[in-house]
């Protein structure tokens, strides 16, 4: 886990200032006597900046930093320089007579466009990032954060994501992946009717997708990374309002004081209001709770000098929805019931100095689920974690042969808490079919506390070994206190800049995820499944704004945690009796394109996936139940002064599923107990669609208003999700999507 390095420090008027390497007094120059000036410009993951406009306070000179971030050009010694870069903060430098060393520049995030014209290379190879702006443009996504993942290459689409509360990436199961806001993981991104993410696009600064290859900084996750940062108030006051068919919000920001900037937000659902008006009084269906959700979220960030930076944020959700699946009075067996609320508080301080920058974070997490099925059938699951984190950069601009080194060190621990009390069916793992429906089954229960005590330590070195190579080699140690299993992960990169505009890189290590969803926490021996990920990444760069990546990838699966021997008839153990046993491989490659330039933003992303795996030794290879083979995702956003027009269009493979070929009746439970097929040996059909979007902006006074329709599906191609059987399983029916998906919705900013 982790949050990006903030290597610069701010003055009374928000603006950065770089402390010079440290070095013997300058000898003193007359005023008017201009001398060389140099130095780079990086940002705050000490990436360097391409195209950043230098120049003199006060004159019209300037000049641009290259692909390296650096720059050169004659000023008076006590001049001011000027730095700016569209979407970061404008930055001011004091010309001393000797280098300037590293002038950090921070993300903006503010205003109502933001246009990338100098992108920083990606987080790792087939890795993307999105702004804000763009996160609101991408059709089809009702301008959501989750529904925007999807036209990332690599995550796997699903058109109804209930009851998980990860990214499907590269074949993976959701749980393998990691999602992070301020580089502290959250336990759900999206609300369980998987229509919304738990925080709004118009917060975020920018979204990070790395869905492998990632650096020893994040750790926790098998699969891929989803980073989320969000962004400052800013030093204006301002407020927003939206509402939609789907939930309402408010936005408020601003300054508090010379030093202090805050951001608070604030949705509900509507969906429970339109929701009961759209169900025909001819289904069998009483919502006793219609689903409804509440948002919130905090940030306040506070210059405590030059050097420091401090930051307090705080997000929180509570997603409630209950139903009987009939009208009847007594129908309790039929009886669903499901509350998610988390609320994580963070509290924040960034250093720098020099080459130093020190990263300083305490978080406390709290949690609650519940799930409610029949009478009988039930867990609650409370957990308080706590999570102290540091992290040091060093930069020099030589070291040990190597150029432009930067060196990273770090520490965190993360103690959780789970109290639980559950009575369950056995929990079927992946690629099991779903069980005949007994809600007298209470076959796995537990009622304690769980204690999970994780430390974690690691340290990285980048570096030019020549002008076309840049290195980098590192290793993350996980120690999880619960199993008490010591993992050590070295990882590794190399990028070549083979001719301009072309680059190659390429990315091994090693990844381990902790057993802690589910019935795996309560496995007190379970060990951390394990990948080994190699990547090779091709990137062709032929002008600012245009960009395309080609990479492929295999990863090797270990540890996987599957069934294992039933416990023998009258055991006493309470435990889920999984095991360390299944193994697996994905392979796959990748292509991304992207344009950024006027008012046009195109992207173009395809994904060939295949994944296999294999539960227990002698037992059959079988499908990832989340393999996607084929995902193409293409979209165009145009923006001319009140107007925005986009369209969406994709197309990608359904996934498996394992058919049933009959039943056996067992008197005793009065239930029909299924024969299954093998294991996922069935697909459902390819789905395509299209989705259009349309931005209308006007004043109303000091009110500027955002009228918007993005529609999912426009053509009503309905997507089967997956099939369900009768009482029997002599029958089956589709799952399918909603055939159509309209989001109107209104934005007053102020």
């Amino acid at each position: 886990m982790r949050i990006p390095v903030v290597v610069a420090v701010v003055t009374s008027t928000s603006l950065a200032l770089a402390q010079p390497p440290e070095a013997s007094p300058p000898q003193e120059a007359p005023p008017a006597q201009k001398v060389p000036t140099t130095g780079r410009v990086v940002d705050m993951l000490g990436k360097p900046l391409r195209g950043v406009k230098v120049g003199i306070e006060g004159t019209t000179e300037r000049v641009t930093t290259d692909a390296q971030g650096r720059f050169v050009l004659s000023a008076p010694i006590g001049a001011s320089l000027v730095f700016e870069f569209d979407s970061y903060q404008t930055s001011l430098a004091t010309v001393t007579g000797d280098p300037l060393g590293d002038i950090v520049l921070l993300n903006a995030s503010m205003g109502e466009t933001i246009e990338l014209k100098g992108e920083a290379p990606p987080a790792a190879p087939g890795a993307a990032q999105l702004d804000r702006t763009e996160l609101q443009r991408v059709p089809g996504t009702g301008g959501d954060i989750v529904r925007a993942l999807t036209i990332m290459p690599g995550v796997v689409n699903l058109q109804i994501p209930l009851g998980y509360s990860g990214v499907v990436i590269r074949g993976a199961s959701p749980q393998d992946s990691k999602v992070l806001i301020d580089g502290f993981e959250v336990p759900v991104l999206f609300h369980n009717i998987g229509f919304r993410a738990v925080t709004p696009a118009e917060t975020i600064a920018t979204l990070d997708f790395i869905p492998g290859g990632f650096d020893v900084a994040y750790g926790r996750a098998s699969s891929g990374i989803v980073s989320l940062t969000t962004r400052p108030g800013g030093n204006k006051r301002a407020a927003q309002a939206e509402v939609s068919f789907i939930d309402g919000g408010l936005i408020a920001q601003g300054p508090a004081g010379g030093k202090t900037e805050y951001l608070v937000a604030l949705r509900r659902s509507t969906i429970d209001f339109v929701l009961p008006a759209l169900i025909p009084d001819s289904v069998d269906l009483s919502l006793t709770t219609v689903p409804r959700y509440w948002d919130e979220q905090i940030r306040i960030d506070h210059r405590l000098n030059a050097r420091w930076k401090l930051l307090f944020a705080n997000l929180g959700t509570d997603d409630i929805f209950e139903l009987v699946a009939s009208k009847q009075e007594d129908a309790k067996d039929k009886r669903f019931f499901n509350r998610t609320r988390f609320m994580r508080n963070t509290i924040g301080a960034k250093y720098h100095e020099g080459e130093w920058t020190a990263d300083l974070g305490l978080s406390l997490l709290l949690q609650q689920f519940v799930f409610e099925l029949g009478s009988n059938q039930f867990i609650d699951n409370k957990l308080t974690s706590l999570t102290p984190r540091v992290e040091i950069t060093r930069t020099a601009a030589k070291a040990a042969g190597l150029t432009d080194v930067v060196w990273r060190t770090g520490a965190e621990v993360q103690v959780g808490r789970y109290a639980i009390d559950l009575a369950l069916p056995v929990e079927p793992r992946e690629g099991e079919p779903m069980p005949e429906i007994d809600f007298d089954d209470t076959s796995t229960r537990f009622n304690g506390t769980v204690y999970t005590p994780d430390f974690v330590g690691w340290t990285a070195v980048t570096g030019n070994l020549d002008k076309t190579i840049r290195a980098t080699t590192g290793v993350r140690a996980d120690f999880f206190g619960r199993a008490r299993q010591l993992a050590i992960q070295p990882r590794g990169e190399v990028q070549v800049k083979v001719a301009k505009p072309w680059a190659v890189r390429l990315a091994a290590g090693s990844y381990h995820r902790p057993p802690q969803y589910q019935s795996e926490i309560l496995e007190k021996n379970l060990q951390s499944e394990k990948s080994l990920q190699t990547i090779l990444g091709v990137q062709y760069e032929p002008r600012e704004g245009l960009r395309a990546q080609l990479s492929g990838y295999y990863t090797d699966r270990t540890s996987l945690i599957t069934h294992g021997a039933p416990p023998p008839p009258g055991s006493s153990r309470v435990d889920s009796g999984l095991v360390n046993e299944g193994r697996g491989t994905s392979v796959g490659g990748e292509l991304l394109a992207t344009y950024r330039g006027g008012p046009w933003f195109g992207w173009l992303s395809y994904s060939y996936s295949h994944s296999t795996r294999i539960d227990a030794p002698g037992q059959p290879k079988r499908l990832f139940t989340f393999d996607q083979p084929h995902s193409l995702n293409a979209a165009a956003s145009w923006k001319k002064g009140k107007w925005t027009l986009g369209g969406r269009f994709q197309v990608y493979s359904g996934l498996p599923f394992t058919p049933a070929l009959g039943s056996i009746f067992d008197s005793d439970r009065n239930i029909h107990i299924p024969l299954y097929a093998d294991p996922n040996s069935e697909r459902a059909p390819i789905h395509h669609q299209l989705d259009l979007r349309v931005d209308r902006s006007w004043k109303a006074g000091p009110v500027r208003l955002t009228g918007f329709l993005d529609i999912q599906n426009v053509y009503m191609n309905t997507s089967v999700v997956t099939f369900f059987y009768n009482y029997d399983f002599t029958q089956r029916s589709a799952f399918e999507s909603l055939p159509i998906i309209p989001s109107i919705g209104l934005r007053g900013e102020l």
